[in-house]
């Protein structure tokens, strides 16, 4: 019989090597799901006549799968210990930002990857391995977080910022000579367990008179991967789609479709919003109500939701106020009102978000 010590070093030996050859499999697998995806968005945009409308599916198990069976907030992504960081590709974002391997050690913060306007809404709560705290777009955020839990929160600007075009600056021109003024439409959607719905005639009708009084030449209507596939649109507009929110490419889509645009019109006090005022793109506001059902959530949880949707309601009157207004007064109002929230006057430093993640 082998001594007691030298059992356990074999033991925890064993213990290392599956843990290795577990988080080789992880990394294998995460290379082919960029891979997949990356194939994807590479033969929609460099596609002629442009085709930017990718499937809903997620890439799972070495396939692309219908998402609508899986449990609310499924994502099959490995690469960050927190699942919600891997949505719309925020962590390969930031990793690419900073000169990080995009699929390494994960990152000892938390990702808040999209939008919070409330003081209680909550994505994640701290987590014991998150030693960096958290990264979030806007300065009142990263303050909220910091009074609530006590642990550090840095703002880093518009997550917009980080993604790349997947046009080169050429095709990019080229591509808005042949479309001419283009306009993007990007609605209210749901997402897991909160659904909201609207008139979709009158969208469209709303879009119409604005591309009449705007002279926009082209409509391109952004579908949410949530959204319904059947769109009532016009002849001659394009429907486009990002993808699955677990497209590791999705912010670089959102990013080449904003630089093909000159004008963003929308119903919602969304993410999209931000973006679009990070990159200069003229806003416009689509009056059509939303209806928002939280059936399917938790009491508790309900009322956070109603609590961030009543601040999104009165933001967006104030939006629209901001709109009213004459260039370049109209400018500086949005900035002003958007800044808090996106980090607009954020400017990151690669090197210094690189020093903060490796200390």
């Amino acid at each position: 019989m082998l001594p007691s010590n030298l059992r356990d070093e074999l033991r925890w030996r064993a213990i290392g090597l599956t843990r290795t050859l577990a988080g080789r499999r992880v990394a294998r697998s995460e290379w082919e799901a960029l891979s997949a995806w990356r194939g994807l968005v590479h033969q929609a945009y460099q596609s002629e006549p442009l085709q930017a409308n990718l499937t809903s599916h997620l890439w799972h198990q070495g396939r692309f799968q219908d998402p609508q069976a899986r449990r609310a907030f499924f994502t099959p992504n490995r690469r960050e210990r927190e699942p919600s960081s891997h949505h719309y590709g925020h962590d390969l974002q930031l990793k690419r930002f900073v000169g990080l391997p995009l699929i390494g050690a994960p990152l000892q913060v938390l990702l808040e990857h999209g939008l919070k306007v409330a003081r209680t809404s909550r994505f994640e709560s701290p987590k014991p391995w998150a030693q960096k705290g958290f990264f979030c777009m806007g300065p009142l955020r990263a303050r909220w977080i910091e009074n609530d839990f006590q642990v550090p929160a840095q703002a880093i600007g518009p997550w917009i910022r980080f993604a790349k075009p997947l046009l080169s600056a050429m095709q990019i021109a080229r591509q808005k000579k042949e479309w001419g003024k283009t306009l993007l439409v990007v609605l209210a959607h749901s997402w897991d367990q909160v659904e909201r719905s609207m008139d979709l005639s009158h969208c469209v009708e709303a879009v119409e008179a604005i591309v009449k009084k705007e002279n926009y030449q082209k409509v391109v209507w952004l579908r949410h991967w949530k959204d319904p596939e059947d769109i009532p649109l016009r002849d001659g507009w394009i429907k486009a789609c990002n993808g699955h929110r677990s497209n590791p490419w999705f912010l670089d889509s959102m990013r080449t479709l904003l630089e093909l645009s000159d004008g963003l019109a929308s119903n919602a006090f969304g993410t999209h919003l931000g973006y679009a005022a990070a990159l200069g793109t003229k806003l416009h506001w689509i009056d059509v109500d939303v209806e928002q059902k939280l059936d399917h959530l938790s009491a508790e949880k309900a009322k956070e939701e109603q609590a961030e949707w009543d601040e999104r309601q009165r933001l967006s009157l104030a939006l629209r106020s901001c709109l009213t207004l004459p260039e370049p007064k109209q400018a500086q109002s949005i900035h002003d009102l958007f800044d808090p929230y996106w980090g607009l006057s954020v400017a990151a430093n690669p090197e210094d978000l690189a020093r903060h993640l490796e200390r």
